[in-house]
This record gives structure tokens, sequence and C-alpha cells, in this order.
């Protein structure tokens, strides 16, 4: 009983004494939880280094900047540590729960010296070359299949307005609305004015082979000044057009490659630095600090934590700084987290984005853009048949109606009190009248045509022009809106020019049956002037050049065209056009130009200066990894991954039907292609072979697309002559190399003007059989001929030069060398033209 009672008296000692222990230590524990942030900009800082001083205690911040630290130690302040950063100390109360935040400025941008052990071996290196080694493993392209839910966030802010441009009216309606926001600048002095925010929710799928990706856009939500939900806006929200991936040698971005510090050729352009070693997720990792060899190459500067055992990407804080060879951007930081979701299978599962633009000019203000993505419920090789990528972005038809508790329970994370009121601003902002007015001439200026509900009025530059065949020229027409049809366009123009005296006008009408496998048809009726050999159907030519193209030249017909179309992207990445048309050309002498050919070879009394042409032309184009985007009834590529284009041609001419005057046929194929040489820079190439079988008058036949005016054209021959050239096969090759910056960035002086060269050539040869000859009248009769190639001659100019002077202006020095002979009393050996090009 004694014993008992003991043992209980004992136990209940020891569990009083043990609950008094337990409640010492949770009462004298100190919690101390907050956020890192860039002080200029906002942006969180992930993995920075949290520690107290003169204490073992520390943490790293999260991906999205947090941190927590719980400890009983004795601590009065905590340091946060971050490479570019300035160290900044704060107090903290001991024994309380207590939030500190850091916000961190930046320092120059110093290149910080390691130390290299005796025999010269820098630890960070082997380091980065055992990953470099490994990087195939981890490569997400290695993967069969693999699938995710992505919520993106896409946020942009105004900043940076200059004096001027506070001057403006418009400056005034938009002052009151600005303000600090936190995710944008943490600075009380910085303040701006988001004008865009958006969300999606979206499903994305991968296939390495034959590759192909799926994007089905779940949920959108978006507010923004001057974008709607017929804006292409929305399409490229998603995860499609957001992919990084720094386990190649180089990364795409802003239409640039930019090396990757896991490129096989990155020692030569790094220096790297083993910093820490540290715990993320349970993982051990390297923290290896990236700093560029040369500032102005296309390189990154920042941190990337490696992990210990497997030498796989674990985390990377990277940024492009304004020291690069790059327009406009100030900054540009990408931050990304991953998770291995099955052995050797590392995918990002978080993404974020900043981009600083600065102000491009002084009347102009800067921007902040703000991309997240995260993704969730990976899944890898889980197959789907082919089929199921055929559609690469679907945008379901509720997207824009979710209601407020979808979003609230699909969003990977909580909406914070600042996101609604970011919300709550862009909407303050589109609402003011002055802001309305002022979308209203911008969208004026870009897309050439006055809004009218319905319909739009324009285009505007085609309101005045002139030429010798009518002098001066009025024009006006219009276009339906998807407020009249969203599937069907029409579009109409008159014109008067006032020296001839007559009337000229155009109706066109499209209609589009899908958007997710491309079918489209169109119909036309054309009466107007235009320069032979280039009409405002010929790909390549834009609305301004065929504006302008007339001004200062005698090549001028009449023509009335007639026509019906249809195309359809048969298979994926394969589009055929079918077109018929029925054209009359109507010639007459304007200045020293006279066009004429023999009904009846050798009969003079038979030449004619007007025919009919009737014809159907197909025209397949292959383009297995071409992007699109659609607005209104068209569809625009962003690019094709650097993979070629090969466009095939066949036209067919039908005698005595419809009227139509000759019989012949014409084949031809294109071959286009863009790509890179990572550092050495970008190129393209165009490639040609055409043929026409059968007679017909030279201008239905093949003119070289000569360039009289002072600026360069990429579709032209820079420093031939309208109508030097004409022939009925040929076959010609353009080639142009970027150099990005290669050789001015190393130039001393010049690489602070960041100028970039680049060369090209352009070379055509073809032939003119002597039945088309013999349609041409003599020219001692009165009559213009072209010129034609002889023996075996090419026509080749070779051109070099600077662009990016000013950040837009371009200078092409042209060199012709061939057909420089008494022949072409006009030919010039050397040319010089200009150009405007905004490139990032």
């Amino acid at each position: 009983m004694y014993t008992c009672c003991l043992n209980f008296t004992l136990k209940y000692f020891l569990s009083i004494l043990f609950a008094f222990i337990l409640s010492t230590a949770a009462w004298s524990q100190t919690t101390i939880s907050g956020r890192v942030t860039d002080a200029t900009t906002g942006d969180p800082l992930p993995y920075v280094a949290i520690r107290g001083v003169n204490i073992r205690l520390g943490a790293v911040t999260d991906f999205d900047g947090y941190y927590t630290i719980t400890t009983s130690e004795p601590v009065d302040s905590l340091m946060a540590t971050y490479m570019g950063y300035t160290n900044v100390k704060k107090a903290v109360v001991l024994n309380q729960k207590q939030v500190v935040a850091f916000s961190l400025e930046e320092t120059a941008s110093t290149l910080q010296e390691f130390v290299v052990r005796p025999g010269g071996i820098n630890p960070a290196v082997i380091i980065m070359k055992r990953a470099q080694k490994r990087k195939k493993e981890y490569n997400p392209e290695k993967i069969e299949y693999y699938e995710y839910e992505g919520y993106n966030k896409v946020q942009l802010a105004v900043d940076n307005v200059s004096d001027k441009f506070k001057k403006r009216k418009i400056f005034s309606a938009m002052e009151p609305l600005f303000d600090t926001i936190s995710s944008f600048s943490d600075s009380s002095a910085k303040k701006v004015l988001p004008v865009f925010v958006s969300e999606s929710l979206t499903e994305y799928y991968y296939r390495k082979f034959p590759r192909r990706t799926r994007e089905i856009i779940k949920a959108t939500k978006l507010q923004g000044v001057g974008v709607g939900e017929e804006s292409y806006v929305s399409q490229i929200l998603g995860s499609t057009f957001q992919q990084y991936n720094f386990y190649e040698n180089n990364l795409y971005i802003l239409d640039k490659d930019f090396i990757s510090p896991l490129s096989s050729q990155a020692n030569s352009y790094y220096y790297f630095t083993l910093r820490d070693s540290l715990i993320i997720d349970g993982n051990s990792c390297y923290q290896i600090q990236v700093d560029p060899k040369n500032p102005k190459d296309l390189v990154f500067r920042g941190m990337i934590w490696i992990e210990t055992n497997s030498y796989a990407l674990k985390r990377l804080s990277l940024e492009i700084t304004d020291e690069a060879n790059l327009n406009f951007v100030e900054k540009l930081k990408i931050q990304q987290e991953f998770e291995e979701v099955e052995p050797t299978y590392w995918l990002p599962s978080k993404t974020r984005v900043l981009i600083d633009i600065a102000e491009l000019t002084n009347n102009t203000v800067g921007i902040i853009g703000l991309y997240y993505n995260s993704a969730k419920n990976i899944k890898v090789n889980k197959v789907h048949e082919l089929d199921f990528y055929e559609d690469k972005i679907t945008i379901k038809e509720n997207s824009f109606s979710q209601s407020e508790e979808f979003w609230d329970s699909s969003r990977h994370e909580k909406i914070t009190d600042e996101d609604k009121r970011i919300y709550q601003m862009v909407d303050s902002l589109k609402n003011q009248p002055l802001i309305k007015s002022y979308i209203d001439i911008v969208e004026i200026l870009v897309e050439g045509h006055i809004p009218k509900g319905k319909i739009d009025i324009g285009p505007y530059y085609y309101l005045l022009g002139y030429n010798r065949l009518e002098g001066m020229r009025t024009r006006l027409g219009f276009r339906t809106t998807p407020e009249f049809h969203k599937d069907l366009q029409l579009r109409a123009y008159g014109a008067y020019g006032f020296k001839d005296q007559k009337f000229k006008y155009g109706i066109f009408g499209n209609y589009v049956f899908s958007r997710t496998k491309w079918a489209k048809a169109g119909v036309s009726i054309k009466k107007d002037v235009e320069l032979i050999g280039l009409t405002d159907e010929d790909a390549g030519t834009s609305a301004l050049y065929d504006a302008f193209a007339l001004i200062g030249t005698d090549q001028i017909n009449r023509a009335f065209t007639k026509q019906i179309w249809f195309e359809k992207e048969l298979i994926k990445g394969y589009t055929q056009k079918i077109n018929l048309m029925h054209k009359s050309y109507m010639f007459e002498k304007v200045g020293d130009f006279n066009l004429g050919f023999y009904n009846q070879v050798g009969d003079p009394t038979s030449i004619r200066s007007s025919y009919d042409i009737t014809s159907i032309n197909l025209r397949g184009r292959l383009s297995h990894k071409e992007q699109f985007i659609y607005r209104r009834t068209s569809r625009y590529s962003l690019g094709n991954l650097k993979a070629p284009v090969l466009s095939l041609d066949y036209t067919y001419s039908f005698r005595d039907v419809l009227g139509g005057d000759f019989n012949f046929n014409k084949v031809g194929a294109e071959l286009w292609q863009f790509n890179s040489l990572g550092n050495l820079g970008t190129f393209q190439y165009t490639l040609k072979a055409y043929k026409n079988f059968g007679r017909a008058p030279y201008p239905s036949l093949f003119i070289m697309r000569g360039n009289q005016s002072f600026f360069s054209s990429d579709i032209s021959y820079n420093l031939m002559d309208f109508f030097e050239f004409a022939a009925d096969q040929y076959v010609s090759a353009d080639y142009e190399h970027q150099f990005n910056g290669l050789i001015m960035n190393r130039v001393p002086l010049l690489k602070k003007l960041k100028w970039r060269s680049f060369v090209n050539t352009k070379a055509v040869y073809g032939t003119m059989s002597l039945r088309n000859r013999n349609l041409m009248p003599l020219t001692v009769a009165g009559y213009t001929n072209p010129s034609f190639f002889v023996n075996g001659k090419p026509y080749v100019e070779m051109g070099y030069g600077i662009e990016n002077i000013f950040r837009f202006v371009r200078v092409d020095f042209i060199h012709r060398l061939t057909y420089l002979d008494a022949s072409h009393p006009n030919a010039k050996p050397f040319g010089v033209k200009f150009n405007a090009v905004l490139r990032f």
C-alpha cells in the first residue's frame, strides 16, 4: 500500500515536473517569421540565408520569400544575407512570437573574388562539370510523357514615369491611382500603377516523340486596360509560352539565345563560386554563385543550388541585367524550384519571372511585369494517343465565367488582399474616360482603323497617296468587327485618282469554319492599280509597303481580280490552300514605261496591252513546330521553334475558260528557316526554285523584286532596279547572320553603345525561254522589256552593317557584285540604305 502510494506520488510529482519543464520550454521559445523582398522591385527573394547573430541558428527563405525560425536559444538579432544585396540586420524580442520582414537593397554589380586551391582547383567548377555531365539524365525533354495542372498569374504595372510624360493630360487621370504595391516594390517612395492582372488554370500535356504539347485553359480571369475576352492575350497566359529549360545549352528568351550555366560551354562564359552547403526540402545542396566573365554577353548572374548526390538542379535564382546587350530591358529575373517526381525525373514545380522594361522614349513610361506559375498533380509517362495533341491550345467556352467560389477552391495559393486591390485599381483605371480615349487613340495607331462598334473605318495610311498613273489618290474603307460576327469578316474600300479621274474599289469577305483545326474560306473582287510583279496578296509584304510602293515608279498596271479560296490544316503542321482566280491585266503608257506583247508572234499589228488569266493555285505549307495565336478571323505565327518551313506551289492557267488567254503551268518550292548558333548568333535563310511551263506575257511570269528606295528590305534585292530582271524559271538564295553583339561586345568603347553587327548575301539566277521572249516587241518600237540573266551568271549582292544604333536604326552597306556593265547603265556597285528595326 505504501509502495503504491509512493509510486503514485512519484508519478504525480514527475508529471507535474515534466509539465512544468514543457511549459517553461514552450514559454521560453522564440518564434520569428517574415518575408524577404527586393527593396526596389518588391519581388520576393527566395533562398535568402537568415541567420542568428553569434549563434548557430538559421533558415533559408522558401520560393515565395517566407521563412520561419523557432528556437529556445537566446537570440537578439537576425542577419539576412544574399548575393548581390547588402546584408541587413534586425533586432528580435526574446521569447515572443513575432514577424520580422527584410527589404534588401541591391549592391553594385561586382564580381566576387574566389579562392583557387593549390593546383588551380576550383570546387565550384568541379561541381558544375559534374552537373553538366549528368544534365541529360534530368532534362525534362527526356521524359516520354508528362502532365500537370498549372496555375498562372500575370501582373503588369507602370513605373518610372518621366517628367515629360507627367506633363501630359493623360497623366492627370492616372496619377491619383498610383500607389505602393509590395509585389512590385517594397519602397514607400516607389509608386506604381497596375494596368493588367490575370489568373489562369490550365492542364498541360507533353509528349516527346513525335514532339507534341497541348494546353487546355480551363479558367481565365483577367482585368486589363484595353484587353477583352476576344483579345489574343488570353491565349498566351498559360504555360505554353512560359517555358524555361536550363538543362538546354541555350534558352531562347526575347528572340535571343542566352547561355545556360549548365551549358557545355558554360566555363567559357561564367565564373562559378561555391558559397554554401545547405539542406533544402530534405536534400543536401551546393549553393553556387554564378557571375558572367563578360557582362555584355547574353548570360545570367545569380545563384543556383545543385543536389549533392545526384547533381540535379534543385533551385535557381538568375537574372539578366541592363549590362547585357539587350534593348529596353533593365532586368529579367527567373526563379525556379524543382521537384523530383520520380527517380531522375525532375520538373519545375514553381517558376517566377520578373521583367522590368525601361521607358522607350521620354514620352512613354516603364513597365514591370510579373509572371508566376506553379505545377501540381505532376504525372509522368501517362500515355495519350497522338490525336489527343491535335489541338495545341484549347480555351474552354466557360473559361471566362467561373465564379469566385471556383477560384477560391482552385487556386494553388490563396489570393492576398493586395492582389484583390490590384484588380480594383485596374478596374478603376480602365473606366476613366480620359484613359478610354487614350486607349482608343493607341488602338487606331496600331490597328490603322477607327473603331465604330460593329465596323472599323480605315486603314488611315491609305487615305492619301500618289503615283504617276493616278496622280493624287484617296482611299477610304471599312471592316466588320467581332461585334458584327465573330467568324465572318467583311472588308470594302473605295478609291479615286484625281489625274485619271477613275473610281477603284475592293470587296473582301472571309469566314472561319474552325480555329482548332484551322479552316477558313474567302472571296474577293478588286478593281485597282498595282505595281507590276507585286500585289497586296504577296506573302511577306506589309500594308505600309503596299501603300507607298507605287510612289515614284512607272511600272504600274490596272487590274480587275476576282477570286475565291479555301485553306485548311489537313494534318498537324501542314496547311493546304486552294485559290480560284480570274484576273484582267490592263496596261497603258506611264512615263517611260510601255508594255505590249505579240498576240501573233512577229506580227506588229497584233500587239496587245491587255490580257486575262484564269487560274487555279494550290499552295501547301509544312511547318510542324509552328505556334499560332488567333485574333478576329486571322491567325498569327509565333514562330516554329527554329524548324524549317517548306512551301510547295502549283498554278494552272486555263485558256478559253472565263476569257482566259493563256495556258501554262507553274511549279515552285520555298524553304525558309530561322535558327541559332548559340553564342555565335542567329541566322535565317530562304531558298526558292520556280519554273513556268508554257507561254505568258512577262508580268505573269517571274519578275525579280528590286528596291529603288532609300530603305533596305528583307524581301527585295536592294541594289536591283524595279523591273530589271525577269525569267520564266529561276532559283534564289538569301542568307543573313545576326551576331547579336558577339563582335561589338568585345570592342572597347563601342561595346557601351550596344551596337550589333550582321552580314548577308542574296543571289538569284534565272532564264527566259525563247517562246516567251518571242512575245515581247522590240524596244526600238517604243516598248519596255526587262533584262535577262546571261551566260549562266547570277545577280549577287553582299552586305554588312550595324543595327541597334539609338536602339532602332539599322544601316546596310551593300555591294552589287554582278551586272555592272554598260547593259545596265543605272547599276550601282555600292549603296547605303537605312531601316528602322526594333528588337530586344
